[in-house]
């Protein structure tokens, strides 16, 4: 008898197990990756490095995902979070290694729009990113003694 109870108690745990995995679809947060490739430079044309590139809900969020661009002024971010309305974001360009890149240059704020590459499932919203690249240009400080 005593076999037979615990047989049909594993046999219950093993059941709510498998019933509690159902429930993590049930309950959630609607999320989205998005990836964003781009270049930054100066009017000139020539690649900046050392450029603080992020994106997110605000400049200074610890949920923000941060790429630094390299030596060809290049960066890659990919960002998981809820998403975006309208898959519309705001991506913040900062100097960060101060005149080591090329100079001190002027922190930019650029809105993109990302479109679907990969669709999701239940909470999952899928993945999201800007086909072009963005390709920024940013312009050298001013003096403040001028």
């Amino acid at each position: 008898m005593g076999k037979i109870i615990k047989f049909l108690l594993i046999c219950l745990g093993f059941k709510s197990v498998v019933a509690c995995h159902g429930t993590t679809e049930e309950y959630g947060t609607p999320y989205a990756e998005y990836e964003v490739k781009g270049r930054v430079s100066d009017a000139e044309g020539t690649p900046i490095s050392g450029i603080r590139v992020s994106m997110g809900e605000s400049q200074d969020s610890y949920m923000d995902s941060v790429a630094v661009t390299d030596a060809e002024g290049r960066f890659h971010v990919i960002h998981g979070t809820f998403p975006f309305r309208d898959n519309t974001f705001e991506m913040q360009f900062t100097d960060i290694d101060g005149e080591a890149g090329g100079g001190l240059f002027e922190e930019q704020t650029v809105t993109v729009q990302a479109e679907m590459t990969e669709e999701g499932d239940g909470w999952d919203e899928g993945d999201y990113a800007v086909k072009e690249d963005v390709n920024v240009t940013l312009e050298l400080k001013k003096d403040s003694g001028e």
